[in-house]
C-alpha cells in the first residue's frame, strides 16, 4: 500500500525573508494579474520559480524554466533558501474563512515523500482527467530544476485521531512559520521529528491508500519523470525522484472543504443566447430565477438541478428532463452516481453536443471559476456568452469515484483554501 517518508526539506530562511511575502498560490490557479503582483511583491516570491519572469509567455521556450533553474541556484547560494539538517514531517495547521459562508474552519494537514506508484497498482487514485499542456509544462520545470516546488495534495483514510493528537503536541513549542495569507488564511508550520511522532504519522498511511485530491498534473508529471531517471540512471536502489513531495489531510477532517468550479462560455463559441437556450431545452427544464438562487447552488444548499447564467438579470435552475434519455448520451458502464454529477451532465449533453465544444477546443471555448462574483463579472463585460453554475462534491463521492476506477472531467472540484507555493521545497 501507500508508503511514506519524512524528509529534508529545503524552505526560504526566516531570518532574510518574510514568508508571507514569497509564497504563492499554485501555479494553475494564478492569473496573469497576480503573476504581476506576486512579481512585484518580493524579489524572491516563488513566482519566479513556478511561473518563470513576467515577460515570458512562450511554454514552448525553455529559457523560462532555465531562468527558474537559476534563481534556484542563486538563492541557495546567497542563503535565502536553507536546507533542514534533520528529515522529518512537517505538521500545517489552516485557519481561514468559508468563501461565501462566511464560517470559521481549521484543517490539519501533514508534509511527506509519497512513494510514486502508478496508477494501476491501486495505491493512488485520480479523480480527475488532465491534459497534456500543463504535464508538458511542468515536466520542463521539473526536469530543469529536479525539485518540488507545490505539494500534491492527497486524502487518506484514518479513523482515529492521530493527527489531531500531534497538534496538540505541537502546542508548546513554537511554529517554523506562522503568517496569514490573503485575507482570512492562517498558517501555522511545525517540524516534526521525535521517533514516536515520525512513527505514528507513518502509521497512519499503513496498508491504506490516496486520493488526489489536487495536483494530479504535478503527479502525473513526477511519474513520467522518475520513468526517464531510472531508464539513464545507473544507481541501485530507490532514487530521490522514486518520491513526490505530498500534503496529506482526512477525509473525515472537519475543514476540508471542496468548492465546485464553474464553466464560462467564451467568446470564440459563436452562438447568440436565444440560440443557446433553445438548445438546452433539448435536455432540460430551464426555471427561471434569481441570482441568489444560482449563490445557494454554488453553496450546496439546492438539491436538485445546477445553474445557468446569460446575465446577472436571467439565470435559471437547470432540471433534467429524462434520465434514460440523458444516460444513453453518455459513455457506457458507469455507476448511476457517475451519471448524475453535475460535471459530467454538463460536458456530455451540453458541450459537445449542442455547443460545439469538443475535447480539442476546451482550452480555447471554456474558462472557469469557483466564484458565483466571478461569473457574473465575467457576462457583465462581455468575457464569456454564458455560464453554468454547479454544484459541490462530497469527499466521499470522490472517494467512490476513485474506487470505481472512472475519472471525472478536468477541473472538477476546487478544495479551498490551496496549499502555498514555496512553502516546503523537496529537491532531488
Amino acid at each position: 500500500m501507500a508508503y511514506i517518508k519524512p524528509f529534508q526539506a529545503w524552505y526560504y530562511h526566516p531570518q532574510r525573508v518574510a514568508i508571507e511575502r514569497v509564497v504563492a498560490p499554485p501555479y494553475d490557479v494564478i492569473s496573469h494579474e497576480e503573476a504581476r503582483l506576486l512579481h512585484a511583491k518580493d524579489p524572491h516570491n516563488v513566482i519566479r520559480l513556478i511561473l518563470g519572469r513576467a515577460d515570458i509567455q512562450d511554454l514552448d521556450s525553455d529559457d523560462r524554466y532555465r531562468q527558474a533553474r537559476n534563481f534556484l541556484d542563486l538563492w541557495t547560494r546567497e542563503g535565502i533558501l536553507s536546507h533542514e539538517s534533520k528529515a522529518g514531517y512537517y505538521l500545517l495547521e489552516t485557519l481561514y474563512e468559508h468563501p461565501s459562508l462566511g464560517k470559521k474552519l481549521s484543517r490539519l494537514a501533514f508534509f511527506a515523500l509519497l512513494r510514486l506508484e502508478p496508477f494501476e497498482r491501486k495505491i493512488v487514485f485520480a479523480h480527475e482527467q488532465t491534459h497534456e499542456s500543463p504535464k508538458l509544462d511542468r515536466g520542463k520545470l521539473l526536469r530543469a530544476t529536479g525539485a518540488n516546488f507545490s505539494p500534491v495534495f492527497a486524502l487518506h483514510e484514518e479513523s482515529t485521531h492521530v493527527v489531531d493528537e500531534v497538534r496538540a503536541g505541537c502546542e508548546a513549542r513554537a511554529p517554523l512559520f506562522e503568517f496569514t495569507e490573503g485575507e482570512s488564511s492562517r498558517h501555522r508550520l511545525w517540524f516534526l521529528d521525535g521517533p514516536s511522532e515520525l512513527d505514528r504519522l507513518s502509521q497512519t498511511l499503513d496498508r491504506k491508500r490516496v486520493f488526489i485530491a489536487d495536483g494530479h498534473h504535478r503527479y502525473e508529471t513526477a511519474l513520467k519523470y522518475a520513468d526517464e531517471m531510472n531508464a539513464i540512471s545507473k544507481k541501485a536502489g530507490e532514487k530521490a525522484w522514486d518520491y513526490v513531495l505530498t500534503s496529506f489531510v482526512r477525509f473525515e477532517d472537519p475543514g476540508l472543504l471542496i468548492l465546485p468550479i464553474h464553466r464560462l462560455v467564451l467568446n470564440s463559441v459563436v452562438v447568440d443566447a436565444a440560440e443557446i437556450k433553445t438548445r438546452l431545452k433539448k435536455h432540460f427544464v430551464l426555471h427561471p430565477v434569481s441570482r441568489s438562487v444560482l449563490e445557494k447552488v454554488s453553496e450546496g444548499s439546492i438539491t436538485e438541478g445546477f445553474g445557468f447564467a446569460l446575465s446577472e438579470q436571467e439565470c435559471y435552475l437547470m432540471e433534467l428532463k429524462d434520465r434514460t434519455t440523458a444516460r444513453q448520451l453518455m459513455p457506457d458502464g458507469k455507476p448511476q452516481s457517475w451519471y448524475d454529477l453535475d460535471v459530467n451532465l454538463v460536458s456530455y449533453l451540453v458541450f459537445e453536443p449542442l455547443l460545439g465544444i469538443g475535447e480539442r477546443t476546451l482550452e480555447r471555448d471554456l474558462d472557469y471559476t469557483n466564484s458565483v462574483s466571478e461569473v457574473f463579472d465575467k457576462l457583465k463585460n462581455k468575457k464569456a456568452v454564458c455560464s453554468f453554475v454547479l454544484r459541490p462534491m462530497k469527499a466521499q463521492m470522490i472517494k467512490e469515484i476513485c474506487e470505481w476506477g472512472e475519472l471525472m472531467p478536468q477541473k472538477s472540484t476546487f478544495f479551498y483554501p490551496k496549499f502555498p507555493s514555496g512553502l516546503l521545497i523537496y529537491r532531488h
